[in-house]
């Protein structure tokens, strides 16, 4: 019993990391139809711009930080790059690409190669019975992972820009024909995607070194998620989210990473393999 509450409580550790790192990635591609190899690089600059502020601001305000400065930094993107790559998947894959090795090296020339850390703001743990320990942060992750996908899920079907983002989604065409500024619309839902990178990075920082190359493992699982739940479905993502999660922290706590990371991939592979839908299968 005490081994099936550490594989629960930590696989939704791990899958509310998994979900916050996935909804920006599936959200860009469900509306603007880019797929962001970027991606991980943005979740790195969350997590610099946390080990940066953190000793001079509280955590929360600069979790709060990291989604301004890098939904910022994604509307300056969508500007200079973005904006020529809407619905070319394979022209945004190779451009995202790029942007990602520009934005390692830039982070290496301005602040270094050297490794920071970030300390968890919540200690401690708390037992759930049976010897069972759970950390206090960890269970913080998956509350605040699942809060973000409400939210999401809220902008989508409750407020005029949710409304106007599916519009542009089913047909971009049409949505400019009835007066919906489909240029602004892709430009801050690609915003929106960078902020939620960029707060995966920040409640990623305590629990990772950060240095300018880990980007990549999140960009990994992040399209592991995605590819799963269908390019552009927010409900499935958060499915598969957890679902991997949990998959994952049985094989490593019964067995070992190595193991768990071979299990998840096969697993994956399988799926994928007799899947009768494509990829893309729903978009928002």
């Amino acid at each position: 019993m005490q081994t099936l509450i550490n594989i629960i409580a930590q696989g939704l550790s791990l899958g509310g990391v998994y979900l916050i790192g996935a909804l920006g990635l599936t959200i860009i591609y469900g509306v603007m139809g880019v797929v962001n190899l970027a991606h991980g690089e943005l979740i790195m600059l969350g997590s610099y711009v946390m080990a940066l502020t953190v000793s001079t601001v509280s955590f929360p305000v600069a979790v709060v930080l990291s989604f301004v400065l890098v939904a910022g930094f994604g509307v300056v993107l969508d500007t200079v790059l973005i904006r020529f790559l809407y619905h070319k998947p394979v022209a945004s894959m190779l451009g995202t690409w790029g942007l990602a090795i520009v934005l390692r090296q830039v982070v290496i020339l301005l602040l270094g190669p050297q490794l920071r850390y970030v300390a968890l703001p919540i200690g401690g743990s708390f037992a759930l019975g049976y010897g069972a320990l759970v950390s206090w942060w960890s269970m913080l992750l998956f509350v605040v992972a699942m809060l973000i996908a409400v939210a999401i899920g809220l902008t989508l079907v409750r407020t005029r820009f949710g409304l106007k983002m599916r519009a542009v989604t089913a047909n971009s065409d049409a949505a400019e024909s009835i007066g919906i500024a489909t240029r602004n619309i892709n430009r801050w839902t690609f915003a929106l995607g960078c902020g939620l990178a960029g707060v995966a990075g920040a409640l990623v920082a305590p629990l990772r070194t950060v240095f300018p190359g880990m980007g990549l493992p999140y960009l990994v699982g992040a399209f592991l998620v995605v590819i799963l739940a269908g390019l552009g479905n927010v409900r499935s993502t958060v499915i598969w989210s957890l679902l991997i999660g949990l998959t994952f922290s049985a094989v490593a706590i019964t067995r070992d990473d190595i193991t768990a990371t071979i299990v998840v991939w096969c697993a994956a592979l399988i799926v994928i393999a007799f899947r009768r839908t494509s990829v893309a299968v729903s978009r928002v």
